[in-house]
């Protein structure tokens, strides 16, 4: 008897806390956010995930949604959801940006002039790839080898 009334509290607590995990998934998670859908069709979007956030002027107004390879071209559409008061212009640019030099991905909007809205479901007409530091690092060591090699062969340009 004594042992049914501590596996009942036992289940009682795992079902409590499961409860609360839940619920806390629940507020943090996209899953009634209000707001509204935009799309960015990206060649590669290196680092960026679900979660990450979708910055205007440095604040953030959306949060990345989902992302998906489209197989007509290989490329990749991100889906994001806005705050329901930010309009957004047709022709602003969507672009990923490094959060410092080892920090993670956000999308940034960059405001254009038209008077017309990107309506829900739109897609951003302007797009910037993510920047790969890895190839950038290698065109910046290549370019340094090519100065050096220059130097040797030509004693004449030595500073």
């Amino acid at each position: 008897m004594h042992r049914n009334v501590i596996e009942t509290v036992l289940g009682g607590v795992v079902i409590l806390v499961a409860g609360m995990f839940l619920i806390f998934t629940l507020q943090f998670s996209n899953a009634g956010v209000k707001g509204y859908d935009l799309f960015g069709d990206f060649r590669h979007i290196d680092g960026v995930k679900v979660g990450d956030e979708v910055r205007l002027a440095g604040v953030k107004v959306g949060t990345v949604t989902t992302l998906a390879l489209k197989f007509q071209d290989y490329g990749a559409l991100v889906t994001m959801r806005l705050q329901p008061d930010v309009l957004i212009s047709a022709d602003s640019t969507l672009s990923i940006h490094t959060d410092g030099l080892l920090g993670g991905k956000y999308l940034e909007i960059l405001v254009g002039g038209d008077t017309n809205n990107l309506k829900p479901s739109g897609h951003f007409g302007f797009v910037q790839d993510a920047v790969i530091v890895e190839e950038l690092i290698e065109k910046i060591v290549a370019f340094a080898e090519g100065q050096r090699k220059k130097t040797e062969t030509n004693p004449a340009k030595k500073k």
